[in-house]
């Protein structure tokens, strides 16, 4: 051998003694690699397929590096590329509002829980909009080559941001917090949260950026959102009676059914903003373009922990490129409708302001209260303000109303009325039709203490709409009532009584039970104040009222009580007034003056009756037209058995 082939076995000598004595793998590497070998090979006899649970591959005896290492491989099978952020710690980042306190969660990078600064739960606790909760769930998923359920969660990955210490952010400001997926330099998911100062809305951002040519051929993703409705109010009751999903599609705002114990509804058209509405409060997911189509469920549960159980699955087109951008908005608030009102996209027609003229009522009667609560701070003071400014407006159809009533209560009493009842009282009809003549000719409609006091139920219907869910109300007290909102119960008991507690309920209401007492007495002044029935049995039917009235607003809010109550003391207040300024001799002489000088009358015939005369003779020939065709069918039935 010449000289280079000597130095060449001493080379590779040397470097083979250096090689086992320094680089030679250790009997724990030796094994790791093979546990690696066996989850990438399939081994142990089990077949992996995708979606399905992993082969557990790590043996006793093994150390902490290879079964980092096993875990490691899993996770790159399970989640592809994104098997290096589907590990990490969590943490929670604050972001404190004047409205609002949110923690965003590392894990998943959504909202885990939300609260509003300016109230709090019936019991004084933080009032959640959101809830930290195992049943709350926010997060997408999307279809992703290469991992093994060929779907990724946004809820199993990990989000890092920018800063863990907590964020303030007051008045006009605002603040934006952004949550990074990064698998590399030019590949992330990235969430962006944008927070103001002085508003219930948070923006919402999500990017898919670098990862088109991962993403198959799909259009669109999911967005999952589950949400444990938490008890806030006194009546768990009253609570489920408002609770429902409400979402938008085109100009029409519908909601699902608020009375189902379970609900579900299938939305294959366009969708723009889905909300999970309870008595005083509501979440809402904004998309900036509808959703393409949307599963929402209602379930509730048997106990009063939870008020429903809500979730949605709703698919979001995205217009695939380097940077795919998404974007929404959450509000988290109350049902104020002037603050729902603001955001122009028709939120407020989630709150049920009752039908026609009634939402009209209610709608200004928001704004009254917003008036009047900057100069007044208890809104015990601001209902009774509010009902004597409807008394007065309403006070010229009381006068009216009132007047009428008197002037056939007079009329019905007089000589002239008593004589037809003599004459005529072997005949019903024809005393009617007598009676019609006469308060025609002394210009008194037998409906004109009527028709005015229908204009003022309007105003008692709309309230009755308006008080259960105005969050006005809402923890305000006013003398023995802690809460306006709900029942003022000043006796109360546990046990329950057949039909009594499942009705009226385990308490007693002291405004309901004095509202109740006052319907009486102005229903025995209206009562004083009417003519005379001609069926003594019919004075008894309105005290019905009183008592259904106690029932059925027992449970109600203590505030639509004292509304009434209020009103009933006024209206009592303004028929005594008003009766003290009429004579009822004064009044029978108008009437007879008006009867002399032809008031009321028209120039004969038929144009010279009244319309309700017109009909009670129209009403009257129809009877005698039946009374005839019963009689001759009874003369031809003699007359067929005589021929027998």
């Amino acid at each position: 051998m010449d000289r280079n082939a000597i130095t060449g076995i001493i080379l590779i000598t040397v470097l083979t003694l250096v090689y086992f004595s320094f680089f030679s793998p250790k009997p724990e590497e030796l094994q790791q690699q093979l546990a690696t070998e066996q989850v990438e090979s399939g081994d142990q006899g089990q077949e992996v397929q995708a979606g399905s649970e992993l082969p557990a591959v790590i043996e006793p005896g093994m150390t902490e590096e290879a079964r980092d290492s096993v875990e490691a491989v899993r996770l790159q099978r399970k989640f592809s590329d994104f098997y290096l952020v589907a590990e990490g710690e969590e943490k929670k980042v604050s972001i404190i509002t004047d409205k609002l306190t949110v923690n965003l969660n590392t894990l998943g990078g959504a909202i885990s829980s939300a609260f509003l600064n300016e109230y709090q739960t019936y019991d004084s606790l933080p009032l959640p909009a959101i809830q930290n909760d195992p049943e709350n769930e926010l997060f997408f998923q999307f279809f992703f080559e290469g991992a093994e359920g060929r779907t990724i969660k946004s809820s199993d990955l990990f989000f890092e941001p920018e800063a863990t210490d907590g964020y303030e952010v007051s008045g006009e400001d605002s603040l934006t917090v952004k949550m990074v997926a990064r698998l590399d330099e030019n590949r992330f998911i990235e969430q962006a949260y944008t927070f103001y100062g002085n508003r219930y809305d948070v923006g919402y951002d999500i990017r898919f950026v670098g990862l088109e040519d991962r993403l198959g051929k799909y259009s669109s993703y999911e967005f999952n959102w589950s949400s444990a409705l938490p008890k806030t109010e006194l009546s768990i009751k009253n609570m489920r009676q408002k609770t429902t999903i409400a979402y938008k599609q085109g100009d029409e705002v519908d909601k699902m059914s608020e009375t189902e114990e379970q609900a579900r509804e299938e939305i294959k058209t366009p969708v723009d903003w889905i909300s999970y509405k309870s008595q005083f409060f509501c979440s809402v997911l904004i998309p900036e373009n509808p959703f393409n189509s949307a599963t929402l469920d209602i379930n509730t549960p048997p106990g009063e922990e939870v008020n429903k159980f809500m979730s949605a699955n709703m698919k979001i087109n995205w217009n695939r490129s380097d940077d795919i951008h998404s974007s929404f908005r959450y509000y988290l608030g109350p049902n104020e409708y002037y603050t729902l009102n603001s955001y122009n996209i028709a939120l407020e027609k989630q709150m049920d302001m009752g039908w026609w003229i009634v939402s009209y009522i209610n709608i200004g009667t928001t704004y009254i209260f917003k008036f009047l609560e900057g100069f007044i701070s208890n809104y015990g003071l601001i209902i009774i303000i509010l009902a004597i400014t409807i008394r007065t407006l309403i006070l010229p159809l009381t006068y009216k109303s009132y007047v009428g009533m008197a002037k056939m209560r007079v009329l019905n009493s007089s000589p002239e009325m008593k004589a037809l009842d003599e004459k005529y009282k072997d005949d019903s009809q024809k005393l009617q039709m007598a009676k019609m003549s006469v308060y025609r000719e002394m210009g008194v409609s037998p409906l004109g203490g009527c028709l005015p006091m229908l204009f003022s139920y309007p105003f008692l219907i709309a309230l009755f709409f308006f008080f259960p869910q105005s969050v006005e109300l809402r923890q305000q007290s006013f003398l023995w009532a802690n809460d306006l909102s709900t029942y003022d119960s000043i006796i109360s008991w546990t046990a329950e009584i057949p039909l009594i507690s499942s009705v009226y309920g385990n308490h007693i209401s002291l405004f309901t039970l004095l509202m109740a007492i006052s319907t009486f007495f102005f229903t025995w002044f209206q009562q004083k104040s009417q003519p005379t029935q001609s069926n003594p049995a019919l004075k008894y039917i309105p005290y019905i009222l009183p008592i259904f009235l106690l029932v059925f607003l027992n449970n109600y809010a203590s505030g639509l009580s004292l509304y009434y109550l209020t009103s009933n003391i006024l209206s009592i207040s303004q028929n005594m007034l008003i009766r003290r300024t009429l004579d009822d001799e004064k009044l029978l002489t108008e009437m007879r003056d008006s009867q002399k000088k032809g008031k009321g009358k028209k120039k004969g015939g038929k144009a010279g009756k009244g319309r309700l005369e017109r009909w009670a003779e129209a009403q009257q020939k129809k009877q005698q037209e039946m009374q005839r065709q019963r009689n001759s069918a009874a003369a031809k039935n003699r007359q067929g058995r005589r021929k027998k």
